[in-house]
């Protein structure tokens, strides 16, 4: 006997009910499958990282052989402490063509003090204008980099009023330099330093040395205070200098530390400090906490022998490069 067509009805929706059950149940364990595996993934990415940061910390520079580290749990927090140092091209930070890296007292300083404080510390390369930056016809303001928090400091900058309004400084670790005008050699324009009215100056951006400093000195100097269109910064010393040779500048206005040791370039005005009101140290945001373990290591070491090795060091290691001798701004020397 032939099933009644409503039986066959009935027999249709139970085989189309149980076809339908089982695709929403594979389904269902197709998602669980994915679910899963994507969640085994990423445990293992994040098990991976902490052993990565566990085992093998990012430092930069930190020591005085720039290695030899093994465990963050060496260190008093898990913290690397950010420093900025850049490429001045003299004794006090430079790139060494043998090791890739930035070296100088600068840079010998800080890695002294990280390991005394036992801090895991990175020196940052960047350029100058990140920490501290000035545009001809502009106020001089804090720069880029440490106004948005890319570095815990910026490393071996002087103390000045126009800084202060913007950053904090630790205790300083060396003395101020003293600045003055620079020609070619012999003075070939015959450049006059007493009276630069209408003369074009350039200065390195970023540095102390800059425009406002040299306004300070108006009534010992006339003219010092410059119109825009004779104000050139430069953003190190070879293109001001390329500057001077293409006489598109009159003379430079620097920090002795950057001419002294220069055969390129003469002094040819008395040597003049209105540039600071104090020495180098760490220039920091007011909310920077890297003040409060410098200061005491930096302290250790200042009353160390290890302070006048590292001055020392800027005739023997670094002694190559221009710039200052460590009598004209270690202290106790």
């Amino acid at each position: 006997m032939e099933p009644s067509s409503s039986e066959k009805n009935l027999y249709r929706k139970d085989t189309s009910s149980g076809s339908n059950g089982h695709s929403t149940l594979y389904l269902v364990l197709l998602v669980a499958a994915v679910c899963f595996a994507f969640a085994a993934f990423i445990i293992a990415i994040v098990s991976l990282t902490k052993q990565n940061v566990t085992s093998s910390p990012s430092v930069v520079n930190v020591g005085g052989s720039g290695g030899g580290l093994t465990s963050s749990a060496d260190y008093d927090d898990d913290k690397v402490w950010l420093i900025h140092t850049g490429h001045g091209g003299t004794n006090s930070e430079y790139i060494s063509e043998e090791t890739g890296r930035v070296e100088g007292f600068n840079p010998d300083i800080m890695n002294a003090v990280c390991r005394i404080a036992n801090k895991n510390c990175a020196l940052v390369f960047d350029v100058y204008t990140n920490c501290w930056d000035n545009n001809a016809g502009e106020t001089a303001r804090g720069g880029v980099g440490m106004m948005a928090g890319w570095f815990d400091a910026c490393g071996a900058w002087r103390v000045k009023p126009e800084r202060q309004r913007t950053f904090a400084f630790s205790d300083e670790f060396s003395r101020g330099p003293y600045q003055g005008f620079v020609t070619l050699p012999g003075n070939p324009k015959d450049f006059n330093w007493k009276d630069i009215t209408g003369k074009t100056i350039g200065f390195l951006d970023g540095f102390s040395a800059d425009e406002h400093c040299l306004a300070k000195t108006e009534g010992t100097i006339v003219g010092a205070v410059l119109q825009d269109e004779n104000i050139k910064h430069c953003i190190d010393f070879d293109e001001c200098y390329d500057l001077l040779v293409a006489e598109t500048i009159d003379a430079m206005f620097f920090t002795a530390s950057k001419f002294r040791g220069r055969t390129e370039v003469e002094l040819v005005s008395d040597e003049l400090n209105f540039c600071g009101v104090g020495g180098f140290g760490m220039m920091t945001r007011f909310d920077g906490k890297l003040i409060d373990w410098w200061n005491p290591a930096q302290a250790k070491l200042l009353a160390s022998k290890e302070y006048h090795e590292i001055c020392q060091d800027v005739k023997i290691t670094h002694g190559h490069m221009p710039g200052f001798a460590p009598e004209d701004f270690c202290f106790g020397l």
